[in-house]
């Protein structure tokens, strides 16, 4: 039921074998017994494990020839699952995430309507916007899923999650209207901000704060935000942090470093 990986089934640090019928089957039925035990809950994840080593057998190589992409193989599965859980629960989403190996939109297939496609930004820049040319590769997935499905979700990152550097310095704040109105602009429904995951991270109450504000109103003036945040949280001292972020912004900037998470 795992993936074949180099003549061998993998089951650690792998994926399924998205054609293996049987594996679907069991799938779906463990699905549906969670949806009837939770029918509020509205939508189910059902999507790829966070590691690499998609299947090679003959079938998913044939999947992903037709479709020109990773993401043929796993919608054709998930669309499988999805058709089986509208029989029960017509107004139920299924969600999956396109991700690392499954990004690049496919060919020849649509997620189905009840199918939402979260497209993960891992793999950009954080310094510049997501629309900026540096990030080229994640505007042309984002254009093309949109054009796929109106059933769209980001994940988006927002922080540097190296151990050793969780405390360090994360000069993004700027980007982080652009990347909003760039998502409402090309219709994405859905955004998660990946944020800090402890409290001694970089300004994680400014982060936290600013972000919620843009997620309910993206036209709103980020450098706004955070000077209304620091000048409340901080008071007399706001000014003083608001220039010390902007020299570390700017400094980062100038030396044409590039920042990822």
């Amino acid at each position: 039921w795992y993936s074949l990986y180099q003549g061998k089934r993998e089951s650690v640090d792998a994926q399924l074998c998205l054609s293996n019928e049987a594996m679907r089957k069991v799938l779906t039925k463990n699905a549906l017994e969670w949806i009837r035990q939770n029918p509020s809950a509205g939508i189910i994840s059902i999507s790829q494990n966070d590691a690499g080593r998609p299947c090679q057998c003959e079938k998913c190589r044939a999947l992903v020839s037709e479709t020109g992409s990773e993401s043929g193989a796993m919608l054709h599965f998930v669309n499988a699952v999805a058709a089986d859980i509208a029989k029960e629960y017509p107004d139920f989403l299924v969600h999956t995430l396109a991700y690392t190996y499954t990004e690049s939109p496919p060919l020849h297939i649509k997620p189905a309507p009840n199918v939402v496609t979260q497209l993960c930004s891992i793999g950009c820049y954080f310094d510049r916007p997501l629309d900026d040319p540096i990030n080229k590769s994640f505007r042309e997935n984002l254009l093309g899923w949109s054009k796929l499905t109106p059933n769209l979700f980001i994940w988006d990152y927002t922080t540097n999650f190296s151990t050793r550097g969780k405390n360090l310095p994360h000069p993004n704040l700027q980007v982080f209207g652009p990347n909003l109105r760039f998502f409402a602009k090309n219709h994405v429904t859905g955004v998660f901000e990946q944020g800090d995951i402890s409290l001694s991270g970089d300004f994680v109450r400014l982060r936290a704060w600013v972000l919620a504000h843009l997620m309910w109103n993206p036209n709103q003036d980020e450098k706004k935000l955070i000077d209304e945040f620091l000048n409340g949280y901080y008071g007399a001292a706001g000014p003083y942090i608001s220039k010390y972020l902007d020299l570390v912004q700017e400094t980062y900037l100038s030396k044409g470093f590039h920042l990822n998470c």
